[in-house]
């Protein structure tokens, strides 16, 4: 068995950084609101067993989005493309986190003014808003990456 040079095993791990990111920043904005829930609620002996659903059912997954589109774009902003394509990268991610950030003000407002509110339809368009985010967010990272080893060679 070959031991790695300490060139190849700082490569492997750039390449996976983008990937601990976005489990960071998923595991902080999905797993730990309903794990503090369940906690929450063993602590005060509630027969409450939340799913996932039920935690975010209220459109908070555009936040969770809106989050990790401002951290790709982050990124995005850091690389060393013309500006046009750093631009252009932004835009599209930035309009898909607005759009999914605006369902959970749209349903919060709905809530707090009493008018016609439906949580299955707040938990869709947060749902699919989130996946197109998360999708786009997964797609600028690894061009990122894949393009700057690239340049590099």
């Amino acid at each position: 068995m070959v031991a790695l040079g300490i060139h190849e095993l700082t490569a492997d791990w750039a390449s996976a950084k983008w990937l601990l990111w976005i489990g960071l920043y998923l595991s902080l904005g999905l797993l730990v609101p309903w794990a503090m829930t369940r906690a929450w609620a063993h602590q005060h002996h509630s027969p409450l067993q939340p799913r996932l659903k039920q935690v975010f059912q209220n459109g908070e997954l555009g936040l969770v989005s809106l989050m990790l589109a401002i951290s790709v774009i982050w990124d995005l902003q850091k690389s060393q493309y013309t500006s046009y394509t750093i631009a252009l990268g932004s835009v599209f991610l930035a309009i898909t986190g607005i759009m999914a950030g605006a369902v959970w003000i749209e349903s919060y407002c709905r809530r707090s003014t009493g008018t016609r509110f439906r949580p299955d339809r707040a938990w869709r368009d947060s749902r699919n808003l989130t996946l197109l985010v998360f999708s786009l967010a997964i797609v600028t990272e690894i061009l990122l990456d894949r393009f700057g080893k690239v340049t590099a060679l």
